[in-house]
């Protein structure tokens, strides 16, 4: 149910209308564990993201969300390396994040294969301290525990991690 549509006007119309900028001014926003866990650290959710690449305004649905990046289902992912600036709600806090992301992985459509979705994996750049607790928030209330921050991770050998 991937809907990419170019945005002219209105973008994030029928948003919460609270925002929290990123802040860009340096380092991470995060702790780096030296250790990729995806196990409880992933929200399997279907949630819009507006993005914006080259000047082309874009909306598609994530697959799933973590603390460290998001699976952006679409039939024309980016290539990887591509730099976004993302925009979505948390649903539950109605809080509007702002971040710029990387695409780092790419699965493209298999005709024979439609177990795997086709989409981008994005990993956040920054966030504020603010928009991190959000989104840890966020993660822990659906999973019970405290996190830490994890980064979407290409399939291994024709599978779809998660």
């Amino acid at each position: 149910m991937t809907s990419k549509k170019s945005m002219s006007s209105g973008k994030g119309a029928g948003r919460a209308k609270k925002t929290t900028p990123v802040n860009t001014s340096g380092g991470n926003g995060h702790a780096e564990t030296g250790v990729e866990d995806r196990s409880g650290r992933r929200v399997p959710i279907q949630l819009l993201v507006d993005y914006k690449s080259d000047g082309n305004y874009l909306f598609d649905f994530c697959k799933d969300l973590g603390t460290g990046g998001v699976f952006i289902q679409t039939t024309k992912p980016l290539p990887t390396g591509s730099a976004i600036d993302l925009t979505f709600t948390i649903p539950d806090s109605k809080e509007t994040l702002i971040t710029k992301g990387t695409v780092i992985w790419v699965q493209s459509p298999v005709a024979e294969r439609k177990d795997l979705v086709p989409g981008m994996g994005v990993q956040f750049k920054t966030f504020s301290v603010e928009q991190r607790r959000l989104l840890e928030d966020f993660v822990q209330r659906y999973h019970g525990t405290r996190l830490t921050t994890t980064t979407p991770v290409p399939p291994k050998a024709g599978k779809r991690a998660g």
